[in-house]
């Protein structure tokens, strides 16, 4: 072969392979993740009121995030709070015994009932956990967090 053909040649091999990659990825199978098939209403909230029984800050059934069991006079409820940084800016600690009241609304991830909370009360503390549509509130960045200078690479 000539040296322009062989190089003709693999160019257009490597080509090839860049461009039929992007094919192959396409015949991965992906495991479901369980989503939610709800809109949050407000005119549908209730009051929980009862006593934690557990807290977990991460739990890994849907909905993720801070998960805490109440009982209450007609049973245990799991409440999911929205996002557990919230919680820790607001200095809001759950541990069983504490006394709470919870506004939010019932709807149903994989299956399972969970109570989706907006408000919750616990002592003479009232924390928002999620806005009007339901959604969880963002942690807002502290006021006084320090810069961070990301270093990387030659300097």
């Amino acid at each position: 072969m000539r040296p322009n053909t062989r190089l003709w040649l693999s160019s257009f091999l490597s080509a090839a392979a860049l461009f039929s990659a992007p094919l192959g990825g396409a015949q991965q199978t992906t495991t479901a993740i369980p989503q939610a098939n709800f809109a949050y209403d407000v005119t549908k909230e209730s009051v929980v009121q009862g006593t934690v029984v557990s807290y977990s800050g991460a739990s890994s059934t849907a909905p993720i995030g801070p998960h805490a069991k109440i009982q209450t006079a007609s049973g245990v409820v799991d409440v999911h709070l929205g996002n557990a940084e919230a919680l820790k800016q607001n200095d809001v600690f759950l541990a069983p015994g504490d006394s709470v009241s919870i506004v939010g609304e019932n709807e149903t991830f994989g299956g399972a009932p969970v109570f989706l909370a907006r408000i919750l009360r616990k002592g003479n503390q009232t924390v928002t956990l999620r806005n009007l549509k339901g959604v969880p509130v963002i942690a807002k960045a502290a006021a006084n967090a320090k810069a961070r200078r990301i270093g990387g690479g030659a300097q």
